[in-house]
């Protein structure tokens, strides 16, 4: 006979998880330079969006991101990066595509698309550059407190020629819209 589950279902994403999905980054490593805008490029649905980080170009609707390299989108483009310029992407009850070329990724390297929580709060709300990042742009934050910093993270794609991985990773409710710890694991 089959076992039966009684356990309530449990929910993937919690409702401070969902509210918190709204940022786009991608990264491969580390920042070297933190540039504010770099350029525009056409993201279908959105318009203009502007990004900021190093290590690529943009022709038309096309991106492409070279070793140890990483963007964010902004929806304004300034020469300082501010937190309010984030784009903010409402996801919730729509969908995301993109194409990739992975043939020039190989073993040892991880191309990644993740959405995050940027711009990091500190623990009375306000925005935070961080002061431990670690080669990450201000305000960095993710669900590995790799730029010094907490916040909900949803890695869409990291992979090689080899592999691909998809991970949610879940945080505690936030106080002030801080977060003090999240799974690191997923």
């Amino acid at each position: 006979q089959p076992t039966r589950v009684t356990e309530q279902p449990r929910h993937l994403f919690s409702s401070a998880m969902l509210r918190a999905l709204l940022v786009f980054a991608i990264v491969i490593g580390a920042f070297a330079a933190h540039k504010a805008c770099l350029g525009s490029m056409a993201i279908k649905g959105l318009g203009k969006a502007y990004l900021g980080g190093h290590g690529g170009s943009v022709t038309a609707d096309k991106l492409t991101i070279r070793h140890n390299s990483g963007f964010t989108v902004f929806n304004e483009c300034h020469d300082d990066w501010m937190p309010q310029s984030i784009m903010q992407f409402q996801l919730l009850g729509k969908t995301m595509s993109f194409s990739v070329d992975l043939s020039k990724v190989g073993c040892g390297c991880n191309l990644a698309l993740y959405l995050i929580s940027m711009p990091a709060r500190d623990f009375n709300g306000a925005y935070s550059m961080g002061d431990n990042r670690g080669g990450q742009p201000p305000y960095y934050c993710d669900a590995n407190q790799v730029g010094g910093q907490w916040c909900p993270e949803v890695d869409i794609m990291e992979a090689n020629d080899h592999a691909y991985q998809a991970t949610p990773h879940n945080c505690d409710d936030p106080d002030n819209k801080h977060y003090a710890y999240c799974d690191r694991a997923g």
